[in-house]
């Protein structure tokens, strides 16, 4: 396993949210929870990048309407029954007279390319993205539509940047470059959606 990075060239603004580490895409594209043997991992911390916008020029607002009502739906009501008060899913005057929707916001980002930086098998993680052609948030709204993807050697191993910075979220008690970074609260391994997962971190300062 060597230095690499990943570059998708973007045909379309990207919207990110969190920070899109290269394993936990690769996860998502596998659709399983362990990608070990395309990228380097060390005690469940995997030598790979969060993903960086390339020429970055600009930022655009995206807003969507979401209309789900769960009180209609037996499938929903079951699932999130035991998570509201008393039961009640029935929604407030102020949202019945609005039909119910509710307006989600994102920021897009105009760039050329997101990159990422991982130590581990370039050419298989190549082979693996190769056929996706949309990343990120809101695809199918067109966000995030990649027209090529490309790999090259690197020097980068992944957590490390070249003026010693964090690269993704990396533990405070695993972190041993030094400097002043501000800790914050993160998901540093997988799966990232899983509280006990998060952990005081330092994190890249662009995400």
């Amino acid at each position: 396993m060597k230095p690499f990075v990943l570059r998708a060239h973007l045909r379309s603004p990207i919207i990110r949210r969190g920070y899109v580490t290269l394993d936990a895409l690769l996860m998502a594209t596998l659709a399983r929870g362990d990608v070990s043997d395309l990228l380097r991992c060390d005690r469940d911390l995997y030598l790979a990048s969060s993903g960086f916008c390339v020429d970055a020029v600009a930022t655009q607002k995206a807003s969507f309407v979401a209309s789900m009502r769960p009180e209609h739906s037996p499938h929903w009501l079951d699932l999130l029954q035991s998570n509201t008060k008393d039961g009640d899913l029935r929604i407030g005057l102020s949202r019945q007279r609005e039909a119910g929707n509710i307006l989600n916001g994102y920021t897009a980002t105009v760039a050329s390319a997101i990159e990422w930086y991982a130590t581990g098998h370039a050419t298989a993680v190549l082979a693996v993205m190769q056929p996706v052609r949309f990343i990120g948030k809101k695809r199918s709204a067109g966000y995030g539509e990649v027209s090529r993807w490309e790999v090259q050697d690197g020097q980068l191993d992944g957590l490390v940047g070249y003026d010693g910075e964090p690269l993704r979220p990396v533990p405070t008690d695993r972190w041993t470059e030094g400097g002043d970074w501000i800790p914050m609260e993160a998901a540093w391994k997988a799966p990232y959606w899983d509280v006990r997962n998060r952990d005081r971190c330092f994190v890249p300062t662009e995400i």
